[in-house]
């Protein structure tokens, strides 16, 4: 398919033995690792389709991935109630399965359903720890380095969290409730900056924008929508898919927002004209993550690659033309 902003570029079809449900960019580097129900993460080229590594510790489903902003290590939660972190230079280039965590966490029962790496930085200096959504309605926060809970973020709703994000900035935790409801720390101080329910049906993502000011959200009441992160206002409003939105991402360069749905269908957003702009057909099941490619500290990606996986187990990469 071509339009005017992505053109259909490279797809891994079948490249995991079941739904593949996360995918998350290398900051840099032209690498997406993968994860889902199959239990393993894969990491790959996303210029040539080559499985640079694969990665399995458990008999369990992925349900989070996630990677630091240095791209130097990978997190997963899986239904074993454990959060696992990989130095990537131990496995790169490995492409056997390799079964070594450098740390492991029992969160407990459904402590971890999502995870994300959470980075703060002080005048003491850059401080790494761990973020996971529960299913009390509580975001836990964790030690890197011991592997123990510090502290807890409270929604004071007993509900399950869908999902979790956190600022690029680190200085704010968002997460989504079974529901409508839709939560922002900040991280310092753990206070509630801001409680909004602008949809009508449970909210399965959500995700900042790079300069942290803004938040996306995806729900199963087929709506996308733009919030003012800080305090929760609602921006924008996109409709036009015809089911459930399983995930929202706002471009680097904050002009659009691509999404996945349960239509199968991945659509890409102009934030500024506030209307779809292209329709992309290339999976046939679900789409489960859509994933910009991302810049870091030493490279500059100027033209982000866009990448789609789904329940047909396909991956598929979209090559900017415009944006």
């Amino acid at each position: 398919m071509s339009s005017a902003l992505f053109t259909s570029g490279a797809s891994i079809e079948q490249a995991h033995d079941d739904d593949i449900w996360h995918a998350c960019w290398f900051p840099g580097k032209n690498m997406l690792a993968t994860a889902g129900s199959d239990e393993t993460v894969k990491i790959w080229d996303s210029q040539n389709g080559e499985c640079l590594a694969t990665l399995k510790d458990s008999d369990y489903a992925i349900t989070s991935l996630d990677i630091n902003a240095q791209g130097t290590r990978i997190l997963t939660s899986s239904m074993d109630n454990k959060m696992r972190v990989w130095n990537i230079d131990d496995f790169l280039g490995n492409s056997s399965e390799n079964s070594s965590p450098a740390l492991t966490i029992d969160a407990g029962p459904i402590n971890a359903w999502r995870s994300r790496f959470l980075q703060t930085v002080s005048e003491a200096g850059t401080k790494e720890m761990l973020a996971s959504s529960t299913s009390t309605g509580t975001v836990k926060l964790w030690s890197t380095t011991k592997g123990r809970e510090i502290r807890e973020l409270n929604t004071s709703r007993p509900t399950f969290l869908y999902a979790l994000a956190v600022s690029p900035d680190g200085s704010k935790v968002a997460c989504a409730s079974a529901g409508n409801h839709v939560y922002v720390f900040d991280t310092e101080s753990g206070s509630l900056l801001s409680t909004f329910s602008g949809h009508s049906d449970n909210v399965r993502s959500v995700s900042f924008s790079a300069d942290s000011s803004l938040l996306v959200t995806g729900s199963d009441d087929k709506q996308i929508q733009l919030h003012d992160a800080r305090y929760g206002s609602t921006v924008s409003t996109f409709s036009g898919h015809h089911s459930w939105v399983l995930s929202a991402k706002i471009h680097p360069d904050g002009k659009y927002i691509a999404s996945g749905s349960c239509d199968t269908k991945v659509k890409i957003w102009d934030i500024g004209q506030r209307k779809c702009m292209e329709t992309h057909s290339q999976h046939t099941q679900a789409v489960w993550d859509v994933a910009w490619q991302q810049s870091s500290d030493a490279v500059v990606t100027m033209r982000p690659k866009l990448a789609s996986v789904g329940e047909d187990r396909s991956i598929h990469f979209y090559d900017p033309l415009l944006a």
